[in-house]
């Protein structure tokens, strides 16, 4: 009787012990909310995916408030994901500041950053993803719709590395505006102090995805609902439609169908001047002369007007994809 009894004991013992190595906090820590702390800061914080925290802790929103004192699994970020070579193709980046990840998914961990025309060596294929080496040794992987086979024509290079996302800055003199800075990244600017435009209702699938992200934080190169930038904003919500675009504002105006100002749809994408000569921010025309945009000046998405004001002056074009 002893000894079935104390079978029984090792084998529970042994369930939870599997039990234990089976769950996300085994190899994990614990961390207790703070004032301020949400999913995007803690995964900045300890180098994981917020998809990745959001399921740890089986939340369904990855941008769900916090409460201060609740506790949250971090489980250990992923390790990068490496793929035996089974092909070697010379490509190139055709976006601007497009994130190179240690792995196959937008969740991963960003390794760098990289502009239109930097060469890259193809190496494997993951789905739309490929792992590529880049210069000075390193690898990671890429998106297959920002990669390009063969080298960039250099004239062609050298005009894209002249084009910027949106980069507004209060306007105090127009005749007095400071140059653009020639070298290094562009510079933040300041807070916009104009006050959101009302929202009119969304009239397509395209713009209630957008009206969904108003609110997300501006980030420069951002692509993902942890921040967009201008371009990033409109591939984004694009590609959930299934419309694959761009990550830049020039090369999306040389998309779809161009529309007269008076015939414009909601949904249609919308171009501007902003800093910089040429097309260099973009939005998305939401109707009643309104659009949703990822604005710098504002520092976040945000809903504007067409009909007055800074956007009325620099507003350069629509164009209709599908």
């Amino acid at each position: 009787m002893t000894f079935h009894r104390l079978r029984s004991a090792l084998v529970c013992v042994a369930a939870a012990v599997g039990a234990l190595a089976a769950s996300p906090a085994a190899a994990s820590r614990t961390v207790v909310i703070s004032p301020g702390d949400t999913l995007d800061s803690l995964a900045r914080r300890f180098g994981v995916a917020t998809r990745d925290i959001a399921r740890a802790n089986d939340l369904r929103d990855t941008n769900a408030i916090l409460r201060d004192g609740v506790r949250l699994v971090i489980p250990d970020p992923p390790k990068p994901v490496i793929r035996p070579a089974t092909m070697r193709q010379v490509s190139h980046v055709r976006g601007d500041r497009i994130a190179v990840r240690i792995g196959p998914h937008e969740g991963y961990r960003r390794v760098t950053l990289l502009d239109y025309g930097s060469r890259l060596t193809v190496t494997h294929r993951v789905g739309n993803w490929l792992q590529v080496e880049i210069p000075g040794g390193g690898r990671g992987w890429m998106r297959e719709d920002f990669v390009a086979a063969g080298t960039a024509p250099r004239m062609v290079v050298a005009s894209a590395r002249r084009v910027v996302n949106e980069r507004p800055t209060r306007r105090v003199n127009r005749v007095a505006a400071q140059p653009p800075r020639r070298s290094g990244r562009p510079t933040v600017a300041r807070r916009s102090p104009r006050p959101e435009a009302p929202a009119p209702a969304a009239q397509t699938a395209v713009v209630r995805t957008a009206f969904a992200y108003r609110g997300v934080r501006y980030r420069f190169a951002g692509s993902s609902p942890r921040g967009f930038d201008c371009s990033g904003f409109t591939s984004y919500v694009y590609r959930r439609k299934g419309v694959s675009l761009p990550h830049n504002a020039a090369q999306q105006f040389r998309r779809g169908q161009r529309v007269q100002k008076s015939e414009m749809k909601p949904g249609d994408l919308v171009f501007f001047t902003t800093t910089r000569r040429g097309i260099s921010h973009v939005g998305i025309y939401a109707g009643k002369g309104k659009f949703v945009h990822a604005s710098s000046g504002g520092g976040r998405v945000r809903v504007d007007t067409l009909r007055s004001g800074y956007y009325n002056e620099r507003f350069r074009g629509a164009r209709r994809v599908k």
